[in-house]
């Protein structure tokens, strides 16, 4: 069996070094040729010589070499005298220092760009290799992701053994059935489509149920704005008719319910409940001052006049209810089993207007 040398590829820099070797033995033949002897003697002993000397430096020079000869970092050495008579010659022939000395650099340069070369390479492929698909494995999956509907942004080189697999096999079987596979595809973007619309009608649905119940509340703010302004209204006649000089009212005719007390009126609970009854419980400062203070009558006045207002209305209701003047004025059109009743709640009423009044 042949037996070969195995020729391994050199890297930058052994390239480099050998390419400077050259030119160092081809400067070195043509300082030689001209110190070469001008008789025929001396030519074929110098010939002998010269190629004795090139064998024996071809030996050494091609011996295997991990590390740089000393001629490589500090230069060539001078040469030798070949006869004694060119030992003039010689010491008058000096080597361009700096020609070597720049070659050098230039060499270390080099090395220096295909080292910096060689790590933009592998940075750009620690880059390329963060910014490129990351693949999920299936049985880390969740949401719905186990069956592998985004498999066209897949890339099989990150895939496990099982994965890269059943890749295959699924590609394998689209291919073979296309038409199915179409039909699925079909089927799946039908789903999808009834899904969005859907939800686009549920959102419709929704948007429409959140207008209509602010239709509502408004209906209602508006019912009631005019509840409370026709209760006001009628609090203010009521009162108009009991104080009256020519009052048509008989004694012993009003019940606790007629009086016209300063809060508003109770809602009826349910059908059947045409009056509802109204309780001394309901006479509190918080209801008082709803009914005579109403938050609309001060946002459309300045912070005086408003306050002026203020004190005129709680004055006014003061004077009406107030339990001297109450019991002079009003009480003897009470009826008898609802005097006593009537009488507590217009200390109640007086009580919670003398802390409206002191708060203002």
């Amino acid at each position: 069996m042949p037996k070969g040398k195995l020729h391994l590829k050199r890297t930058p820099a052994e390239e480099a070094e050998r390419e400077y070797r050259k030119a160092r033995r081809a400067a070195r033949k043509a300082a030689k040729k001209k110190l070469r002897p001008q008789s025929d003697d001396e030519a074929d002993s110098y010939d002998d010589r010269e190629r004795a000397h090139s064998r024996k430096r071809r030996r050494t020079e091609d011996a295997p070499s991990t590390y740089y000869d000393s001629d490589s970092e500090y230069g060539p050495q001078p040469a030798a005298s070949a006869s004694g008579s060119g030992a003039g010659s010689h010491r008058a022939h000096r080597p361009d220092y700096e020609r070597i000395q720049a070659e050098i650099e230039e060499m270390r340069f080099r090395d220096k760009l295909y080292e910096a070369l060689g790590e933009d390479e592998r940075l750009d492929s620690v880059e390329a290799s963060l910014n490129t698909y990351a693949h999920i494995p299936r049985r880390w999956r969740g949401g719905g992701m186990e069956r592998m509907d985004d498999e066209l942004g897949i890339d099989p080189k990150y895939m496990e053994d099982e994965d890269y697999a059943e890749w295959v096999r699924s590609g394998m079987w689209k291919k073979k059935h296309a038409a199915e596979h179409g039909e699925q595809m079909r089927r799946d973007a039908e789903r999808k489509a009834r899904r969005e619309r859907e939800k686009a009608v549920k959102e419709e649905t929704r948007r429409m149920e959140r207008a209509a119940e602010e239709e509502r509340r408004k209906r209602k703010s508006v019912r009631e704005q005019l509840r409370a302004v026709e209760a006001r209204e009628l609090y203010d006649t009521r009162w108009k008719e009991l104080l009256a000089p020519g009052s048509t009212a008989q004694e012993g005719s009003l019940r606790f319910r007629d009086v016209p007390w300063p809060i508003m009126p109770p809602i009826s609970s349910g059908k059947r409940e045409e009056h509802p009854v109204m309780v001394i419980e309901d006479l509190t400062a918080e209801a008082i001052s709803a009914f005579l203070l109403p938050p609309e009558s001060v946002s459309h006045s300045d912070a005086d006049t408003a306050k002026k207002e203020r004190k005129e209305k709680l004055r006014e209701t003061m004077l009406r209810f107030h339990p001297d003047k109450f019991e002079g004025r009003i009480m003897r059109l009470v009826h008898e089993k609802d005097k006593e009743c009537v009488m507590e709640a217009v200390g109640m009423v007086a009580r919670s207007l003398n802390t409206l009044m002191g708060a203002s």
